[in-house]
């Protein structure tokens, strides 16, 4: 017995083939890109809304590397990347899509002059990633506590990493002793040099490392500095404190994700990474639509070949209701247009 010949149904399996990656491919393509979402961040079955510490904010240091002094401006937002401003040139900007930034400039007490070095941009782009995970079981922090990782850039060849702990502080929202007049974008003010500091140039002084600047009076600071360090060959952290009542427990709720994306979540803060990795629901009904057209495509037209011989049309099943379907929608067409033609007449009569 000779095998049936590749006719109409063959093609039309083969057409569904090839139909099949590039659906697939577009539906993928279409999946939405990774956003951290602040204002829900889930970690451990707790949801925690941090919108409310949404926008830029600044913490400054100061160094003292004799003979000139060091001020480095860090900029930070969890909820969008920083908005660069009009004013400021681009090579004293970090990037357009930035999360944290750090500005260094240094000023000298011999000319009183400040000059702008360097603008890194230490998380966001492209390749921003985040987790977000409990504060570490040796801490004790019964209360609540959130560490946000954040990375996604390179300065010179080294990776750059920001690290977050958000602890709970029911007395402070998060703004609370910022200083003021030196955000990303700005040129800091000119370093006021104070009369010790003058007094430990003339001695001699080996200096002091990079330490924060402090609010003015006994204000307390929620946002604070750790440190920006070498943390391993090719990598650089900064590392912040930020108080605040947004990280306790009983202002986070309870609320767990849903369809069994807990895990996921606690490691990504909304799951959406992993759900952009899978296939949606769309998705797989397509490509099941598809496999089960092609399945009885060609279980039909083998069945018609064994039974009956079958060549050509006769192959697929229901051939002679498939090769009526154009004469069918021709049929269809035209009584919809007589339809609607005849919807406009004025039953004989011509208009005066």
């Amino acid at each position: 017995m000779r095998p049936p010949t590749t006719s109409l149904a063959g093609a039309a399996v083969l057409l569904l083939a090839g139909s099949l990656p590039s659906t697939i491919t577009a539906t993928t393509a279409a999946s939405p890109a990774q956003v951290m979402h602040c204002k829900e961040i889930v970690v451990d079955g707790h949801k925690y809304n941090f919108g409310e510490l949404g926008g830029p904010h600044t913490v400054v240091t100061n160094e003292y590397d004799p003979p000139a002094y060091y001020n480095y401006t860090y900029t930070l937002d969890i909820c969008a990347p920083l908005k660069r401003k009009g004013d400021v040139k681009k090579e004293e900007q970090c990037g357009a899509d930035a999360r944290v930034c750090r500005l260094k400039h240094h000023y000298s007490p011999s000319d009183k002059k400040s000059t702008f070095e360097t603008a890194t941009t230490l998380a966001g782009g492209s390749s921003f990633h985040y987790e977000a995970s409990k504060l570490d079981s040796s801490s004790d922090h019964k209360d609540g506590g959130v560490k946000l990782t954040l990375t996604g850039y390179k300065h010179q060849a080294r990776q750059q990493k920001v690290v977050i702990n958000f602890l709970c502080n029911k007395t402070l929202t998060g703004t609370e002793g910022e200083v003021e007049g030196e955000d990303q974008y700005e040129k800091p003010k000119l370093f006021a040099t104070r009369d010790d500091d003058e007094k430990k140039e003339e001695e001699g002084d080996d200096g002091y490392p990079e330490t924060q600047k402090k609010a003015e009076g006994d204000k307390a600071q929620a946002l604070l500095w750790n440190g920006y360090k070498h943390v391993s060959e090719d990598v650089d952290l900064l590392e912040l404190t930020w108080h605040t009542k947004f990280a306790c427990l009983d202002d986070a709720t309870g609320d767990k994700p849903k369809d069994g994306d807990d895990k996921d979540k606690d490691k990504g803060g909304n799951g959406q990474e992993d759900i952009n990795k899978s296939w949606g629901f769309f998705t797989w009904l397509v490509v099941l639509l598809f496999l089960a057209i092609a399945a009885y495509l060609i279980f039909g037209s083998w069945l018609n070949y064994n039974r009956y011989g079958a060549r050509g049309w006769d192959l697929l099943p229901h051939g002679d209701t498939i090769r009526d379907i154009p004469y069918l929608l021709k049929d269809w067409t035209r009584r919809v247009l007589n339809t609607v033609q005849s919807s406009g007449s004025r039953g004989g009569y011509s208009a005066v």
